[in-house]
């Protein structure tokens, strides 16, 4: 019995500090990375990832090494969609089945595989970085690739989920515990109550699809960049049937001037505002009488999506000569694209988390019978108590997510003639952009919040505004 409950108590110490782990190091990059120290936050995030890699690291060191202007930004994101397609090809929901024992202890054991919306992510920042340095050869690859992994994403999603229930109901079938049980009752008294007091999910816009516009928006805005207008104009049909942003009918507006001839030159910025939706744990104590008398604890743990923090409600351009303003339109609801995909996994999360919360309480009861048959009525109570420690101690649910994707994105279109501007957030002022066609400025181009631009050519900006920290790229134009 000493053996019983010395191994018990090591694994409950093992789970515990697993489950803190994962909570805690999100909770140190977020501090770095919406503190203002986006360096800090990419050193953290990639020791994380560690030498051989983690999708969910990888995502979060590329991110914050793009925005704080790091030499391996692409090594890393090149690393982590890898990872990502070998688990894309493996099946990211049905994969999971490879992780023995994660049902029962928790799902915080197994790999972490990632959210197809993540996966499109890897091309996109890649194609961003990609611009920043002027190879926008390998942009134009990336952006094809990021569009059509979401294109698939419909039907992709479809087949692994089916196989991830099939698998799940093999494995539940093959686990002699789960026989002596009541499955289909237990069940459906547990998500009765489940679906009576969870799900925040109503208060969220969910888009329907898992097409991000804003990832459809920003290629378009490339393609037409480089003069591929066809292209363009597809997706920015794409982008405009989800959010009918006013900014999508304005670059239409000036891909049929330019067909018409017009020379015109524009500044465009794409920003991501705020801290996008994230997830925390909602937990519950269910009657233990659902499984056994001899069952001291039935507890289940879920994730529940957080919404995202806005940094601020309007952005504009105001213009030195005549102070006209031009607004900032979104392009996507971050928060609605992590919450659609969300949505429909959430009956899989359920189902798991219900049968890992009977198979804890099957254990119990077990535990609560061979201690009876060795040491009676003592025995019996000594394995129940260890039964509910271990059950209590690894009712924890699953709350990664990459913290580092934006709440929402916006574009601001503002045509170069209008000469020097400030870039307002909710009428503080972050940037003033100065046009000169030369290298001559330099007194300027030195200023942290001046940003040198040429008139004569077509810019496009990328913009990242955390809280009261913004940071900037050029993704095209400059002189």
């Amino acid at each position: 019995m000493r053996q019983v409950i010395f191994v018990s108590m090591l694994w409950l110490t093992i789970i515990f500090m697993n489950a803190c782990s994962h909570h805690d190091s999100l909770q140190s990059f977020n501090t770095y990375y919406y503190g203002g120290n986006d360096e800090k936050a990419y050193k953290y995030a990639k020791e994380e990832a560690g030498t051989s890699g983690d999708v969910l690291w990888n995502l979060q060191a590329g991110i914050s090494a793009f925005t704080s202007h790091q030499e391996d930004t692409l090594s890393l994101l090149e690393q982590g969609e890898i990872l990502f397609s070998q688990y894309e090809s493996e099946g990211l929901m049905g994969g999971i089945f490879g992780n023995v024992g994660s049902v029962l202890v928790n799902e915080n054991l197994k790999t972490y595989r990632g959210n197809i919306y993540e996966g499109v992510m890897f091309n996109y920042y890649k194609a961003l970085n990609a611009m920043s340095l002027g190879d926008y050869a390998l942009a134009r690859v990336e952006f094809n690739r990021a569009n059509d992994r979401q294109r698939r994403a419909k039907d992709y999603f479809n087949k692994d989920i089916q196989k991830a229930l099939r698998d799940s109901e093999k494995e539940n079938a093959s686990n002699e515990k789960l026989r002596n049980i009541d499955m289909s009752q237990s069940s459906a008294n547990i998500t009765s109550i489940l679906d009576f007091q969870y799900s925040n999910l109503k208060n969220f816009n969910i888009y329907n699809g898992f097409i991000n516009p804003a990832i459809s928006y920003v290629s378009a805005l490339f393609f037409m960049s480089e003069n591929d207008y066809t292209k363009a104009i597809d997706l920015y049909k794409e982008a405009y049937g989800i959010t009918h942003s006013q900014v999508i009918n304005q670059d239409l507006a000036v891909i049929n001037n330019r067909k018409m001839g017009d020379k015109s030159t524009y500044t465009w910025f794409i920003i991501e505002d705020g801290q996008g939706a994230s997830l925390e744990e909602f937990s519950i104590d269910l009657p233990a009488y659902f499984v056994s008398s001899n069952v001291l604890h039935v507890g289940v743990s879920i994730p529940q999506m957080k919404e995202g923090i806005s940094s601020a409600n309007v952005y504009q351009a105001v213009s030195h000569q005549n102070q006209q303003a031009f607004k900032a339109f979104e392009v996507s609801n971050v928060d609605a694209v992590v919450a659609n995909e969300f949505s429909k996994k959430l009956p899989f999360i359920l189902s798991r988390a219900v049968t890992s919360s009977l198979l804890k309480a099957a254990s119990q009861a077990t535990l609560s019978s061979v201690g009876e048959k060795q040491f009676g009525d003592t025995g019996a109570l000594l394995g129940s108590l260890i039964g509910a420690a271990y059950s209590a101690a690894t009712n924890s649910a699953d709350i990664r997510i990459t913290t580092a994707l934006p709440k929402r994105v916006l574009a601001l279109q503002v045509p170069n003639k209008i000469s020097n501007f400030t870039l307002q957030a909710d009428s503080n002022t972050l940037y003033e952009i100065n046009f000169s066609c030369t290298k001559s400025n330099e007194e300027d181009k030195k200023s942290k919040n001046v940003i040198v631009l040429c008139d004569k050519n077509d810019n496009i900006l990328y913009l990242r505004l955390k809280g009261r920290f913004p940071t900037y790229q050029i993704l095209k134009g400059e002189y």
